[in-house]
């Protein structure tokens, strides 16, 4: 059988997380038990990010960057 000269698209794309980070988010996963994965996680922090911008065209919307751990998590 010839093969596909073409490799086929895919429907998704490949992103890296810092490590604590992606630990941070599998604790929430794991506590919560909501997502079904870390992927559908993130694609609906992803989506939410996106209509924020989205209601302020050309305006970058800043908020903090933040990883916590259980501990920090905690705390607050």
């Amino acid at each position: 059988m010839p093969r596909d000269p073409k490799p086929k698209k895919t429907e998704y794309k490949t992103v890296s997380l810092p490590r604590r980070l992606a630990e941070d988010i599998q604790e929430i996963i794991d506590e919560f038990g909501y997502w079904p994965s870390m992927g559908a996680f993130v694609r609906e922090g992803a989506l939410e990010k996106m209509r924020r911008e989205r209601q302020f065209p050309g305006k970058i919307v800043k908020e903090p960057i933040m990883a916590f751990s259980k501990e920090e998590r905690e705390a607050t």
